[in-house]
């Protein structure tokens, strides 16, 4: 018996170490879990910003967020949100209760961040992160009738954009992990006004009436997906990246159901980039790959073949 009894009580307080060990770290996980910012740049050079700031299994705390000094400002929270003025700067600051999730959306309008050059305008936007947050989310609109500076390759930073269009302007999007917090990063875009004899002005005017009439829908993901259905190659091809438009024009010249190792010997790229710039642009909707044997087939989409 007293064996017996000596036995539960070392299952017992193994139990107890088990169920420490799993409630830890969930009690811990109180950071920023998204942090996403939404940008939209008008032909006067004025910018509405959009945050949609999400915590989750967070205890009672308090948020502030820096937002210089803009105008039109409209916060939108179940957290008790305040806009404080000081000599510093605008900030929100909102006061939130223990909640398994806290939603926060601030929106506002500046005329800061685009600065002139000689031929171009420069987007500049420093984002520092408030907390630990486990995803960085960051769009922008460009003006209509503007297109990325070229080469396009050069004409943005950080690397890796997602860049996509909604036939009247170019859309970049930029998607980060596990930042930790005052991690900065320097978002900039050079951009330029299009004539109006430019391949996109010129396709707006040749959309055909029944096109305009259904209302072709254009839908992306929050973080990093651009759909492209029905829109002209002469749309896609000024917005694609010098490696992108070196594939893209290859399978072009080989015509549609192109095996990738063909497109790996024409391009003098190595089988690895070949095969990350084709995934890029199947999951932007511009090609779509058939697996065949060990290889694939490349195919362009059916609403860009017609027209190519």
């Amino acid at each position: 018996m007293i064996m017996m009894n000596s036995n539960m009580n070392k299952l017992f307080l193994g139990f107890l170490l088990g169920l420490t060990i799993l409630i830890l770290p969930a009690l811990s996980e109180t950071q920023l879990y998204q942090y996403s910012v939404n940008a939209e740049i008008y032909n006067n050079n004025t910018l509405h910003y959009e945050f949609n700031i999400i915590f989750v299994n967070h205890p009672d705390q308090i948020f502030s967020l820096s937002i210089g000094s803009p105008y039109n400002i409209k916060v939108n929270s179940s957290a008790d949100c305040v806009i404080e003025e000081s000599m510093l700067g605008t900030s929100v600051v909102c006061n939130m209760k223990t909640s398994s999730r806290t939603l926060i959306n601030i929106g506002y309008d500046s005329d800061r961040y685009i600065n002139k050059r000689d031929n171009y305008l420069l987007f500049e936007c420093p984002i520092i992160v408030p907390e630990d947050v486990s995803t960085l989310s960051f769009l922008v609109k460009l003006p209509v009738g503007t297109g990325l500076k070229e080469p396009v390759e050069d004409s943005y930073t950080p690397e890796g954009a997602l860049i996509g269009s909604d036939g009247r302007r170019p859309i970049l999007s930029w998607q980060m992990q596990n930042l930790q917090k005052g991690e900065r990063t320097d978002f900039t875009i050079a951009f330029e006004k299009i004539s109006e004899t430019s391949s996109i002005t010129g396709y707006m005017f040749y959309l055909p009436t029944v096109v305009i009439i259904s209302g072709v829908v254009i839908s992306f993901g929050l973080f990093y997906q651009f759909y492209w259905r029905g829109r002209d190659f002469k749309v896609i091809l000024p917005i694609l990246k010098k490696d992108e438009k070196i594939i893209f024009e290859s399978i072009r010249k080989h015509g549609s159901g192109v095996k990738q190792k063909l497109i790996v010997k024409d391009s003098g790229y190595s089988k690895a980039k070949v095969s990350k710039v084709l995934k890029s642009l199947n999951e932007r909707g511009i090609i779509k790959l058939e697996r065949i044997g060990r290889t694939n087939k490349v195919y362009i989409e059916k609403n860009f073949e017609k027209k190519v």
